[in-house]
């Protein structure tokens, strides 16, 4: 029961959100574990609430896709948030509300691949003499190369909150594997993919050993993991967002292409108290 006195998602809209997600944000598990916040359904659109502070993710689940901007300020008289991270294709609100604005592309692969380009197929060989891959649980190994992996690398404090979560999310996801690559007994790399939708998996995470790599065990890994999406029945995999030029690089290579705009921000919904209003000049 969530703590707001209602309820969060019953099994029945789990059930339709498996149907028809689409992008990361559809993964309720995923989304409630990284952001600490609580999922509920709100028409045809996800949202997630943690006190004051509400996300709308406004991509309709609907076959007919319906109006965000309806969907929305709706959401916002139920929850009635003190300040909102407000995702979509496009953002409809004014320009002069919207605070740390981004713009990006998720990116899609469609399954199953064509026959792989013989530079994927030589890293892919490259990697397989060195280390095997198989699917592992999360543990002590994989927490130290995460954290090793994340201190060499400049990320924001929105995304290292994110990566402290990984733990709690992999524990209450109902739907995330991890792929690991081993050389003898120890761990070079491990990807995290949820396979929590009808038509698509999610790539969420990969992760490598920066100081004794082994070459291809990125391309290994997901290699595997379409194998293991084909094996599901997915018809395409959600590779996340393009995020700077080597990570689009990467999913360009195995032939991922833009399918959905992603623009994100913050809203405060919130006007400053009376008082302060009074008081000015």
């Amino acid at each position: 029961m969530s703590t707001r006195g209602e309820p969060m998602l019953t099994e029945r809209e789990r059930g339709f959100v498996f149907d028809r997600g689409y992008v990361p944000e559809h993964l309720p598990d995923y989304a409630a574990a990284v952001s600490g916040a609580e999922p509920f359904l709100h028409g045809d659109y996800l949202c997630y609430v943690r006190g004051s502070h509400l996300i709308f993710v406004g991509y309709s689940l609907a076959e007919a896709r319906t109006d965000p901007a309806e969907a929305y300020e709706a959401a916002c008289r139920r929850f009635r948030p003190n300040t909102v991270a407000v995702m979509g294709p496009i953002l409809w609100l004014d320009d002069r509300r919207l605070e740390n604005r981004a713009e990006d592309s998720c990116y899609r692969l469609d399954l199953p691949l064509p026959k792989l380009d013989s530079e994927l197929a030589y890293m892919i060989r490259r990697a397989e003499r060195e280390a095997r891959a198989s699917e592992g649980t999360y543990g002590d190994e994989h927490h130290r190369l995460l954290q090793a992996f994340t201190a060499a690398r400049t990320v924001g404090p929105g995304h290292e909150e994110i990566f402290l979560r990984i733990p709690n999310y992999l524990k209450s996801s109902r739907s995330a594997r991890i792929l690991e690559a081993r050389r003898g007994d120890e761990l070079v790399a491990f990807t995290i993919v949820d396979l929590g939708s009808a038509s698509y998996a999610f790539y969420l995470f990969s992760v490598r050993s920066l100081t004794d790599p082994v070459p291809g065990a990125s391309d290994l890994l997901f290699y595997e993991m379409v194998k293991m999406s084909l094996a599901a029945g997915k018809r395409a995999l959600n590779l996340g967002l393009g995020i700077n030029s080597g990570v689009r690089r990467f999913k360009e290579k195995w032939g991922g292409v833009p399918f959905v705009r992603y623009e994100s921000a913050l809203v405060r919904t919130r006007r400053r108290g009376l008082l302060s209003a009074l008081m000015r000049p």
